[in-house]
């Protein structure tokens, strides 16, 4: 597909066999995947995967060989100059950011409770937890670290 993960991948084919033809198919008419931005005007809304861990190094590792840059959030200039939005299924917004930290803290609590917010921090520790064992076990040589 045209997403990220088919773009590095056709990438990664390249590099490992200059010779070889790479066609990439796209179901949608775009590509990008949910990288994608959509939109009208100044109204545009990313559909994901416009950010990643830092514990995730191979994220780290794809972004340096394909040349992008990288910037940590607390470093962002205005944090990209939007809102975070969560959009229910029924195609509206459900929950919009705040302009403050607190307000948005506010909004969460009011909205989901405390009980959902801890469930999700936890969740995002077991996440990255995941990823260390995973480098741990490729430095013990109990998992390959190149498809080759």
């Amino acid at each position: 597909g045209g997403g990220i993960g088919g773009a590095f991948a056709a990438w990664w084919l390249r590099n490992a066999s200059p010779a070889v033809r790479i066609d990439v198919y796209e179901r949608s008419s775009a590509v990008g995947g949910r990288t994608l931005d959509t939109g009208e005007g100044d109204a545009s809304v990313e559909l994901g995967a416009s950010m990643a861990i830092v514990q995730n190094r191979y994220v780290a590792e794809a972004a340096t060989a394909l040349g992008l840059s990288r910037q940590l959030r607390s470093e962002a200039r205005g944090r990209g100059g939007g809102r975070l939005g969560i959009v229910g299924a029924n195609g509206r917004i459900v929950f919009e950011e705040a302009p403050s930290g607190v307000q948005t803290a506010w909004r969460l609590l009011s909205r989901y409770g405390l009980r959902p917010l801890h469930r999700l921090r936890r969740r995002g520790s077991e996440f990255i937890s995941n990823f260390s064992r995973l480098y741990e076990a490729q430095a013990a040589g109990r998992a390959f670290r190149e498809a080759d």
